[in-house]
């Protein structure tokens, strides 16, 4: 399965230029088996969910939000579909709902803002060292010592804001899972394996593509065809 763990939307994201039909249609076009959307301090209604579903023919949409908490940090909570996590603002809140509800959490981008992280960092699951937000070879070294010195999972994840995020950075597994749940073990366990495909653009993208219409010759020769890891 291949899997994108951070994705954002124009509906929640304000800055995100990525419309949810685009998102999908992107995802289907890239070969992605599941992709979780993890709009900045909003969770979408399981109504909402079950509308753009409709337009899924093989990708299946998973629920999440990224939360921003003390100390400049934001982090993911894969799964998070209760407007609960909407309201929560300290870590211990964000991690205490999340561990009961058996969800991931992941430390996102870190040391894209600041070379030094709140000590809750080290209590998350999983620490993304690769994504479209990480320009800097710098913070991607210190994302990959971070996770190791403190036992988080490393992750690859697209963090997309446009159509030529995705399909750059992104986690496979051999093992279908069903809930958010079964991921978080999957991840936990380490039966999954960090992908990228060799590109030429810029990190971060120089501009947000919001249909696959405004997307590079690159990315468009990527699509239909899995790409090279």
């Amino acid at each position: 399965m291949k899997v994108d763990l951070h994705s954002h939307t124009d509906v929640y994201s304000p800055c995100s230029r990525i419309p949810p039909k685009e998102l999908i249609a992107m995802a289907e076009a890239s070969g992605y088996d599941a992709i979780f959307i993890t709009d900045h301090g909003k969770v979408w209604t399981s109504h909402e969910f079950a509308a753009l579903r409709e337009f899924c023919e093989r990708v299946r949409i998973f629920p999440g939000i990224e939360i921003s908490l003390s100390g400049g940090q934001d982090i993911l909570v894969l799964g998070a579909d209760n407007p609960l996590y909407e309201s929560l603002k300290s870590p211990s809140e964000v991690l205490a709902q999340a561990c009961a509800d058996g969800y991931l959490t992941v430390l996102a981008h870190p040391f894209r803002w600041d070379d030094a992280l709140p000590d809750y960092c080290t209590l998350l699951d999983a620490a993304e060292v690769l994504t479209c937000n990480h320009p800097l070879s710098r913070q991607t070294a210190q994302a990959q010592t971070y996770a190791v010195e403190h036992n988080l999972a490393p992750v690859y994840a697209s963090d997309a804001h446009g159509l030529n995020f995705l399909n750059k950075f992104w986690i496979e597994t051999d093992e279908p899972f069903e809930t958010p749940q079964e991921l978080r073990r999957l991840i936990l366990s380490g039966r999954y394996e960090n992908r990228k495909r060799d590109f030429d653009s810029p990190m971060p993208p120089t501009y947000k593509a919001a249909t696959m219409s405004e997307l590079d010759e690159e990315d468009l020769m990527t699509l239909y065809v899995q790409p090279t890891t």
